[in-house]
């Protein structure tokens, strides 16, 4: 077999099979729908057909125009937009098998994709779909992927990494076959049986992963730990102007007494938008205060950063010595100096802290924001700042008990599901761009002193679809004026970004059109109104953060989502969104149709995500995995054992003595 250096180099793989493990993103049903009578909008149809008056329209983007013959004489007006390569297959009268979408707006099907009649997806009646890098076409590394399993020589120099035990015990398919199953299925049992292998393997690897991190976790001890003073704790929460839920003194309660263990603590904070978790960290910050230690307070931005930094001295009014460090600040030197020697109490940083020269006199506790976006490797880097420093991880993609079990084994768990305001009147809508709610509701918000977030997916414009930060800007300037707009995105300078976030935040503002800069942690309790160009491109977690930016007060707010397009699965999950304000619901959502996402927390880190498994899918697989890791890790010395951990690189991390 021939290699072709240029996919080896664009996929940023080495050996044969390294490349095999790029699988499909997904798999494309070619099973022949039919179509209805009364086609449905965005719904999608498999057909055979042949193509009559095909019109080639001369635009700025391609678009052919032609006629389809469908089995029983029907005949429906088709329109190929972008895929002028289709030509030639459109021109020739032989019968072919078209994925079409029909649009209601244009009353006419929109063709997705077309295959010839004897293509080995259409016998099988499955197409595997690659996420692919440019300058690899879809079409030529399946060709190449197809030679490559047709070679029987390679049979012998891929050898399955699973315990012989273990696939004897689950009957899995030898790994050469395993690719061809998914790469090139004949069947969905045949599909099934391949994904299997693969699923169980990154499955397996996961939970000897996570049970190492858990027993890390259990060894580190304090050579001191000092009782807290539980009465002055008890005293700051009395003293704050506004009432803690029940889940908030829960989790403050929690988290004290594993502060005050000997064993380190590992733990994470987990609950829905608005739900206070950073009074929480504040008051533990606090708490670790009363034991005489540093404490370490770091968010994923800048924006966020700040933010708490603001909040905190608020708080502690001038109690604590309270310092704020980014990659902008000015007074860095002094601030290292004073955590060097003890002077600063708690210092709030964004990724800065991972920084050589920033050292502590004595780190008690980490706690880190939006862990998710934080890999693994960074964790330890933080509590290495320290001597078996406490860790307190928070996010606010909060995940069902049964997953969290799977996905957080290395953590003990604190959930907060009350919010401070009681509840939260947040409705979302789904619209189209040139709907008249968009403008009224600017219009009503303004009316009522309210303030509103605009977010467009891209700072500049790459595409006719999808609308930039900018040109929305633009148009919103047009309509309401610079007095009361502002622009906001991450290639604007941290110290301009910071102004123009506390214009909005003071009231100066009202209008702030952005990127997702404020996804996460911002606080501005007259937000009423959020607006979502291009909603298609986020993931459902991600929506709900950023409509986790309004509604904060307690009183009425508006999301509005704009998606133009016809996509059945993309209109359904935007649906559902409308449907439903609980996070729980929103992640396991999420989830299953994602994969894991940044979830797993290793994305960061350097270590590849899960490709084939989902932890809501493929719960009991993760479950049954655990055992087998388990039982792994109890018995290293056995030699398949040591020869599975070995091809991991995990032997020299274990030492069960």
């Amino acid at each position: 077999m021939i290699r072709n250096n240029q996919f080896f180099s664009l996929l940023h793989v080495d050996t044969v099979q390294e490349l095999l493990r790029v699988f499909p993103t997904r798999y494309e049903s070619l099973k022949v729908t039919g179509i209805d009578e009364t086609p449905l909008k965005g719904k999608r149809y498999v057909t055979y057909g042949i193509c009559e008056n095909v019109y080639n329209l001369k635009s700025r983007i391609p678009i052919i125009r032609f006629v389809l013959k469908i089995n029983d004489n029907r005949k429906i007006n088709c329109l190929l937009l972008n895929q002028s390569f289709y030509l030639n297959k459109l021109l020739n009268k032989d019968r072919k098998l078209f994925v079409l979408y029909y649009s209601e707006d244009r009353k006419v099907f929109i063709v997705h994709s077309i295959y010839d009649e004897d293509s080995y997806y259409v016998t099988s009646t499955i197409k595997p779909c690659y996420s692919l890098p440019k300058g690899i076409s879809s079409s030529s590394f399946s060709n190449y992927i197809k030679r490559l399993l047709s070679d029987y020589t390679l049979k012998d120099q891929i050898n399955s990494v699973i315990p012989l035990s273990l696939r004897n015990k689950y009957k899995l398919l030898d790994e050469f076959e395993a690719y061809k199953c998914v790469h090139l299925p004949k069947d969905e049992k045949d599909l099934l049986e391949g994904l299997r292998v693969f699923k169980y393997e990154e499955a397996l690897s996961y939970s000897i992963r996570s049970l190492l991190l858990k027993k890390k976790a259990e060894e580190r001890k304090k050579k001191e730990y000092l009782p807290i003073n539980h009465k002055k704790i008890n005293n700051f929460v009395k003293g704050l102007s506004f009432k803690l839920t029940k889940d908030q003194l829960v989790a403050i309660h929690d988290i004290v007494l594993d502060m005050e263990k000997e064993k380190v603590m590992y733990r994470l904070l987990q609950g829905d938008v608005s739900t206070g978790k950073t009074i929480v960290a504040l008051t533990v910050l606090y708490a670790n205060y009363l034991r005489e230690k540093q404490g370490a307070f770091i968010a994923p931005t800048y924006e966020l950063a700040r933010q708490h930094y603001n909040n905190a001295k608020k708080i502690f009014k001038n109690e604590l010595n309270i310092a704020f460090l980014s990659g902008s600040s000015k007074d860095k030197d002094k601030i290292l100096a004073d955590l060097k020697d003890g002077t600063i109490d708690i210092l709030i940083s964004t990724h800065a802290v991972m920084s050589n020269n920033v050292k502590f006199k004595d780190l008690g506790l980490v706690i880190i924001d939006e862990q998710q976006l934080f890999g693994v490797k960074q964790r330890e880097e933080l509590l290495e700042k320290g001597k078996n420093t406490d860790l307190l991880m928070m996010s606010a993609t909060p995940i069902p008990r049964t997953l969290s079990m799977i996905i957080n084994a290395d953590l003990d768990i604190s959930t907060l599901s009350e919010f401070p305001t009681g509840t939260r009147d947040v409705s979302t809508k789904l619209i189209r761009s040139n709907d008249p709610l968009l403008y009224k509701a600017i219009d009503k918000a303004l009316e009522a002193e309210r303030q509103i977030f605009i977010v467009a997916p891209k700072i500049e414009s790459t595409s006719s679809k999808c609308l930039s930060a900018k040109e929305v800007y633009d148009e919103i300037v047009k309509r309401y004026g610079e007095n009361n707009c502002q622009l906001l995105h991450g290639r604007i300078k941290k110290e301009e970004q910071n102004e123009i976030f506390e214009r909005f935040a003071s009231g100066e503002k009202k209008i702030l059109v952005s990127t997702t800069v404020i996804e996460v942690g911002i606080d501005v309790s007259r937000a009423a109104l959020l607006i979502v160009y291009n909603a298609n491109y986020f993931g459902l977690s991600s929506l709900h953060q950023l409509r986790g930016r309004i509604g904060r007060s307690g009183e009425y707010s508006l999301a509005l989502l704009i998606y133009d397009g016809e996509d059945k699965d993309t209109l359904d999950k935007l649906t559902f969104l409308c449907q439903t304000n609980d996070g729980l619901k929103i992640s396991e959502f999420d989830l299953k149709q994602r994969g894991t996402g940044s979830y797993s927390g290793t994305e960061q880190s350097g270590d590849s995500e899960l490709k084939v498994c989902n932890f809501v899918n493929d719960l009991t697989m993760f479950q049954i995995a655990k055992k087998d890791a388990l039982s792994i890790l109890q018995n290293p010395e056995l030699e398949e054992n040591k020869l599975y951990l070995s091809s991991l690189n995990y032997n020299d991390k274990i030492n069960l003595s």
